[in-house]
């Protein structure tokens, strides 16, 4: 009797589109963030945070990614766990190697290095599809991975290979500890969400009549009441 769909009609694309299409779901997503950012910050210990959430938390992004290139693309990628490393390597020698280097503008600067590597693989690509275009994936993964443990620059000449964040300062505010941290990644992942709970595939399918009754992608317009 709680969890019910009857009576959740949807009159727009824009509404059948959402990620969360019946209200129960978005209450119960609000209240899975309202215990991420008020009961975890409070009752969690550092193990917690720097051994299973943390990490949790930088999976997720790297799966929401994975999601947005395959899921809404359409696209095969067998590298996505490359880029994510590039992305983290180059903030990490942005901030170590450029004098007072914001921790946002790093972030940004990163991800337009990892988007130079990836047309680097994806200009010659674009001749190939099928197995062949994953298999090219498959290889930048490869590569990589070889160049960032190969070459010392990249980890500082860490003998390990291992690199350790720098200081972490947004507006005054110091990240050290994983208690700290855990909010800036929470943050991310939240931000990581669309922000209007719907498909981006919406504005290329609101153009088609509404008098079909049916969207292109996702079927009927509206969800009808179960009996």
């Amino acid at each position: 009797m709680i969890y019910r769909e009857a009576g959740q009609f949807h009159a727009t694309y824009a509404e059948d589109q959402r990620i969360f299409p019946i209200r129960q779901d978005r209450i119960a997503f609000a209240g899975i963030l309202l215990i991420a950012f008020v009961l975890v910050p409070l009752t969690g210990n550092d193990y917690w945070f720097s051994a299973i959430l943390i990490p949790f938390l930088i999976l997720s992004l790297a799966a929401l990614g994975l999601n947005i290139l395959t899921g809404y693309a359409g696209q095969l990628s067998l590298g996505s766990a490359a880029f994510m490393a590039v992305g983290a390597f180059a903030a990490y020698n942005l901030m170590l190697r450029v004098p007072h280097m914001p921790l946002l503008a790093s972030f940004f600067l990163a991800g337009l290095v990892t988007a130079a590597v990836g047309l680097l693989f994806g200009l010659p690509s674009l001749r190939i599809k099928g197995f062949y275009l994953a298999v090219t994936t498959l290889a930048a993964q490869f590569i990589i991975e070889w160049a960032l443990t190969k070459f010392g620059w990249f980890s500082n000449y860490n003998p390990s290979g291992v690199i350790s964040a720098q200081k972490m300062v947004i507006l005054g505010y110091r990240f050290e500890s994983p208690v700290r941290r855990y909010p800036r990644k929470s943050s991310g992942f939240r931000c990581s969400r669309p922000s209007s709970w719907r498909s981006p595939s919406v504005p290329s399918t609101a153009a088609w009549p509404a008098r079909s009754g049916r969207s292109p992608i996702w079927g009927p317009s509206s969800r009808r009441p179960s009996i």
